[in-house]
């Protein structure tokens, strides 16, 4: 019976190579995968990849390329940039999740923290803001999200729904918030019909009670003469205009790259008011386009 080591006497590059090709005569299937070669070695392949760059590097330094696994290449970190850049855009947001990453990526999260270490800093090396672990939001944040989430689907989401993109607040942080999913939805349901109590409207306000609170104290006229367009507008200018452009008929039912914004027919910029028969819906592409025009004749009749 032979005794060994299970650990290399030194880790010069004469000793590492040697003990890649020991392991090599072990393994009989034509390619050594990492997971193969961890069964036999003495070393961690991530010792032989930061020796030698990367796996294959470290498979060609020990003269095994043709044992080398290239299903199995490995993922560089502008490999890594680039997929994260595309999650983002695909996305829409500068903030998501590791599961939102691996519902939307070729390969999984895992890749990343054994390439840059910790998912913070890949996504700070690809100009991107990491989740902070057990993040409070604030109200507003969940209100604005729903409404996302709301908008992507036309109606009322469930509560298995907040799991996946758009949604940037998972369903916990609600139940945490609010005891349960429908309380939530009745807490969001509230802040829309406090909001329409400052604008003029046409439209019937959402079917909950609602609790006045200091915000509806605030003048209709100053809410008009605001560029900004409060929560509880934007959800009855996207209900009346079915969450869909109201110019080309696009919506994120439709197209998941599709965005839609709530926008002032009369340009803000050009005394337009902020009340619900100046306000439309407008995908991102038709806003864009549109800029800060006047358009009269063409605009399309609002629905009732």
């Amino acid at each position: 019976m032979q005794f060994e080591l299970k650990r290399l006497p030194d880790y010069t590059d004469e000793t590492l190579i040697s003990e890649i090709r020991r392991v090599a005569e072990l393994v009989k299937h034509p390619t050594i995968s990492r997971t193969e070669f961890q069964k036999h070695s003495r070393v961690h392949t991530s010792t032989l990849e930061k020796r030698f760059g990367c796996w294959e590097s470290a498979m060609n330094a020990a003269g095994l390329s043709d044992r080398f696994d290239s299903s199995n290449k490995a993922i560089s970190k502008e490999d890594i940039i680039t997929e994260l850049q595309k999650v983002s855009s695909r996305l829409g947001v500068k903030t998501f999740s590791r599961e939102q990453f691996n519902a939307n990526a070729p390969f999984k999260d895992s890749v990343i923290r054994r390439v840059f270490g910790t998912w913070r800093k890949a996504m700070e090396a690809a100009g991107l803001t990491a989740n902070k672990l057990g993040q409070r939001y604030t109200d507003e944040e969940c209100f604005e999200n729903l409404l996302q989430v709301w908008t992507h689907y036309g109606r009322q989401p469930q509560h298995r729904e907040m799991k996946s993109p758009p949604s940037i607040v998972g369903p916990k942080a609600y139940t945490l918030r609010w005891e349960t999913w429908t309380k939530a939805l009745y807490a969001f349901v509230t802040k829309v019909n406090e909001d329409l109590q400052t604008v003029d409207v046409s439209s019937e306000p959402v079917s909950q009670p609602s609790t006045k609170s200091s915000s509806s104290l605030k003048s209709k006229t100053d809410e008009r003469d605001n560029r900004d367009i409060r929560l509880g507008l934007r959800y009855t200018v996207l209900n009346r205009d079915r969450f869909k452009c109201v110019l080309c008929g696009n919506s994120p039912a439709i197209s998941l790259d599709c965005r839609l914004h709530v926008d002032h027919i009369h340009p803000f910029s050009k005394d337009g008011k902020t009340e619900i028969e100046n306000l439309r819906t407008l995908c991102q592409h038709c806003n864009l386009g549109k800029s800060n025009r006047i358009e009269v004749s063409d605009q399309p009749a609002l629905r009732p």
